[in-house]
């Protein structure tokens, strides 16, 4: 019998070849099989980053700790609505699919330092689910499982720019530490004995686990929830920040409202710092609150980076702001999960007026003139309109009436600020005159005593 006739149009939409898409690929239940194993472990590496993201001292792991963070949490929400449309009822997604694959996940966790975190996530975790995706496309059938073969691809794309970034990262990081390249050797070892015995990402072939070395998770982890700053930032303890006070003070000019407002976007990593804890102790919410939160956390990181671009590009050296960690410092051990969950919203909530809110911070952008400003403002302006939705849902998720959250947070701020004064190993200075005079090569317009009112609730 003849095959049917070619008029020259590439076949089934481009997939690939009638041979091609007539090999038999995995069955549905293997399929289900590996994408649980794949959705438990990526959420167990958004977990680790999460959980290590605060007291991660340098600065550009925090951001990338961020953004990949949020990138497992897009791809562990791809896989569980790939799974969610083959089988019903539906499989148990938020436990583990199998207890070795969850010992290793928990061996992942307990990263002593930053060359542990970047050795565990990219050069074991991240690599080992590189492989295994690959492997699923090699095998699974393009026609069939397209739907899972796409998510796959993008999540790949992902991981491998991840892999690329964490090169560079641990080689930076390695060069400044003691016997970095044997104590990475070792955790690199640990983790892919556990990983082994788990058989894999997809847990084919497992060693028997009587060749484990000692487990390091012996006892419930505990995230540090201090907040950290690299050697290259100061001030860390000095928690005067008169941008809270000059970007909308009407005795500045634009062009000073907008390096405050630039000097408050780099500081937005406190944010993060603080959303990351509420993560971590917020076990009693679904896995929606943590893809939510999870997004939002990579906005607020965003936000950071973008004041220190425009900076930047003033040339100026933001690690010398005094990005001060007080925000998250009080906040993540002074306040319950809760209640820190009802500061971010409140403060979320308080930039929707237009006359003082996040309208305002773009057109003082515009107003100065300033480009980069506006743009970034502009898109930042975007993402807090989200964040406000975020907030409001989970606040009454947890049986918070989203109208309340102001006088909640009031009385929360009110509590909570008086224990800064416990952190304070620095001398409290305003720095604000100074940086003026630097950045704009003018004195402030705003007097010195007039501009450090800082009990104030503010991002």
């Amino acid at each position: 019998m003849s095959r049917a006739p070619s008029i020259g149009i590439p076949e089934l939409a481009g997939l690939g070849t009638y041979a091609e898409a007539a090999r038999i690929g995995f069955s549905v239940d293997e399929t289900v099989s590996r994408l649980l194993r794949y959705q438990w472990l990526e959420r167990a590496v958004m977990r680790t980053l999460v959980s290590h993201l605060i007291a991660t001292p340098e600065w550009e792991v925090k951001c990338a700790a961020a953004l990949h963070q949020w990138q497992c949490a897009e791809h562990v929400e791809g896989l569980r609505q790939r799974v969610g449309e083959m089988r019903r009822p539906l499989p148990a997604l938020d436990q583990a699919p199998d207890p070795a694959l969850d010992r290793f996940c928990e061996e992942l966790l307990r990263a002593g330092d930053t060359l542990e975190l970047l050795v565990g996530v990219y050069e074991v975790a991240f690599r080992a689910l590189i492989g295994a995706y690959r492997d699923y496309l090699s095998r699974a059938n393009l026609l069939v499982d397209h739907p899972g073969r796409r998510v796959i691809r993008f999540a790949l794309v992902e991981l491998e720019e991840a892999v690329w970034w964490a090169e560079d990262a641990l080689a930076a990081v390695a060069a400044r530490g003691a016997r970095a390249a044997e104590r990475a050797s070792a955790w690199r070892q640990h983790l892919l004995g556990y990983l082994a015995a788990a058989g894999g990402v997809s847990g084919a072939d497992a060693i028997p686990d009587d060749s484990l070395p000692a487990p390091r998770a012996i006892a419930p982890f505990v995230p540090g929830t201090t907040p950290r700053r690299d050697d290259r930032f100061k001030g860390q303890r000095n928690f005067e920040f008169p941008p809270h006070v000059i970007y909308n003070d009407p005795r500045a000019p634009a062009d000073e409202r907008n390096l405050a407002l630039l000097c408050k976007r780099a500081l937005e990593m406190d944010v993060p710092e603080l959303m990351a804890s509420v993560m971590i102790d917020r076990t009693d919410l679904p896995w929606e609150f943590h893809r939510d939160y999870s997004r939002q956390l990579w906005d607020e990181a965003r936000h950071a980076m973008m004041g220190t671009v425009a900076l930047d590009a003033r040339g100026i050296d933001w690690t010398g702001i005094p990005l001060n960690v007080g925000f998250g410092l009080r906040l993540n051990h002074h306040a319950s999960a809760a209640e820190r969950q009802t500061m971010l919203f409140a403060i979320e909530q308080s930039l929707m007026p237009g006359e003082t809110g996040k309208r305002f911070e773009y057109r003082t952008a515009v107003e100065s003139g300033d480009t980069l400003s506006a743009h970034f403002h502009d898109f930042d302006w975007a993402d807090e309109v989200l964040h406000a939705q975020i907030g409001r849902r989970w606040l009454r998720h947890s049986g918070i009436d989203p109208a309340d959250a102001p006088v909640h947070a009031a009385l929360i701020h009110q509590r909570t600020w008086p224990e800064l004064d416990r952190y304070k190993t620095e001398a409290q200075r305003d720095w604000w005159g100074d940086f003026v005079q630097a950045a704009l090569g003018r004195p402030s317009a705003v007097p010195a005593g007039q501009r450090s009112d800082l009990k104030i609730l503010a991002e």
